[in-house]
């Protein structure tokens, strides 16, 4: 037993007489006034003193317990010493580790050092910058399952392989991405107008994708031959001297029957989803519908705005659209991989009324958009005024809504058309967010989200909600 057990021991030992002491004078004091009035005290000191008295012998101990782990006190403030310096040598590290970072980078803006030769953030081999305009990602609210089939020598049985298993899906339900069946699949006419309505028949014909299509988009040339033929799972929203990149994680794959293929395939598959199973190439991050009590306040339907218009079971979309954007997430890596294969981009449509208020998009292949009269009726409105419209002076337009309805029901207005106009200008209602969303529907039916956002109404919380498409492209018959 050391002389520092001894002193904590005798120290115990007078802490516990002493409290004895006081104890026996509590429980025999012969003062009426405390125990007729003060007596509840004398349980309390009896459960909370020896907790505070074991607390501090422990406190003690542990402290003792670490100086002699060490080797007594010189040692231990040694160590004390010797860990403040390796907190300022890091902290000297970091800052010299920034200033180079700083550095690399105004060399690189300066146009002294190339992209190529920025320092590497990973080992070339098992892990591969890519460049970000690859464009290989999924959709936003989807958890990426996908591993993609690249090469960059051509293997009769690893692609007789894909070719033969089309919908393989394994541990986890992950899909395989064999890129060259796309070609037949962006062939269908009816999802290539969707993604680009501007285009003209037959330019799917041009559109010829294959394996080798990543390995273009490899950040430094020299890992590009590194890779033979194999897998990759792809990992994006990295950012590195302002660049942002894809990180790919390649996984070689050597032929054989088919039986060892989907072994390989298996273990690949554990091995992505043990090491990546929260991953994805988006946000996760989620956000909470305010609760406001409907009629509570005149910017209820403001507060509310951005969950209904945005939410699709109000939009209104048509079934078959559900069913046809479905299908582009059937595909596996998603419509902005899809679009990037373009050469000419989507462009915007001019946007015409007719003198009977319907409304066309001519470059669109004379694509009418149809609403119901109320909506319509709200979306001329918006139309009118590129400057937009803040919702809680919605009452200010009604008005000027109801000349825009009776245009376009020149019957008159009858007591429910009346009610609505008085619903779709109330801001302490709904019924302004239920309007522009299923407005949204009419665009998003028929063309993709990428487009269509500049042709429906927007706005952010407290701000003027409007349409985005530039004035010039809008014809007023």
């Amino acid at each position: 037993m050391t002389i520092w057990q001894i002193i904590l021991i005798l120290c115990g030992a007078i802490t516990a007489i002493a409290f004895i002491f006081v104890l026996i004078g509590l429980l025999f004091l012969d003062d009426k006034k405390f125990k007729d009035r003060e007596w509840w005290m004398l349980p309390v000191m009896l459960f909370f003193i020896p907790i505070m008295i074991l607390w501090g012998v422990m406190e003690v101990w542990d402290y003792l317990s670490e100086i002699w782990h060490y080797g007594g006190f010189r040692r231990h403030y040694q160590l004390i010493r010797e860990r403040k310096a390796e907190a300022e040598a890091n902290r000297l590290k970091r800052e010299a580790e920034k200033k180079e970072y700083e550095r690399i980078k105004a060399a690189h803006l300066a146009g002294e050092i190339t992209k190529q030769e920025l320092p590497r953030k990973d080992d070339g081999v098992h892990c591969i910058q890519f460049d970000d305009e690859m464009a290989l990602s999924v959709d936003f609210w989807a958890e990426v399952r996908e591993l993609v089939y690249v090469e960059n020598e051509y293997n009769d049985v690893l692609n007789d392989f894909f070719l033969r298993h089309k919908d393989l899906r394994l541990y986890h339900k992950y899909k395989f991405i064999y890129l060259p069946n796309y070609n037949e699949d962006i062939k269908d006419t009816e999802l290539l107008h969707y993604l680009a309505p501007n285009y003209q028949e037959g330019m799917e014909e041009d559109i010829k994708i294959d394996s080798t299509y990543p390995i273009k988009y490899v950040w430094y040339p020299e890992d590009a031959a590194k890779i033979k033929h194999g897998m990759m799972f792809f990992l994006g929203g990295n950012e590195f001297f302002d660049y942002k990149y894809i990180k790919g994680f390649y996984y070689p794959l050597t032929e054989g029957t088919d039986e060892e293929i989907i072994a390989q395939l298996d273990a690949i598959v554990k091995r992505v989803h043990d090491k990546h199973s929260q991953a994805g190439l988006y946000s996760m991050q989620r956000w909470e519908k305010p609760e406001i009590e409907e009629g509570s306040t005149d910017e209820y339907a403001d507060a509310l705005c951005p969950w209904v218009v945005t939410d699709d079971e109000v939009a209104g979309i048509a079934e078959e659209i559900r069913e046809r954007v479905a299908k582009l997430r059937e595909m596996g890596i998603g419509k902005k991989f899809i679009a990037s294969l373009f050469e000419e981009k989507p462009k915007l449509s001019r946007l015409v009324v007719t003198k009977d208020l319907r409304i066309i998009l001519p470059d669109y292949h004379n694509m009418e958009i149809r609403m119901e009269p109320i909506n319509k009726a709200v979306y001329l409105l918006f139309l009118r005024h590129p400057e937009g419209i803040i919702f809680k002076h919605l009452p200010d337009y009604r008005k000027e809504l109801a000349e825009i309805y009776q245009m376009i029901k020149p019957l008159g207005l009858n007591d429910r058309a009346i009610r609505s106009i008085e619903d779709v200008t109330n801001p302490c209602l709904n019924s302004i967010n239920e309007k522009c969303a299923r407005i949204r529907g009419a665009f998003v039916s028929q063309f993709d989200e990428k487009l269509a956002n500049k042709y429906y109404i927007l706005g952010l919380r407290g701000e003027a909600k409007k349409i985005e498409l530039p004035r010039d492209l809008v014809v007023w018959e």
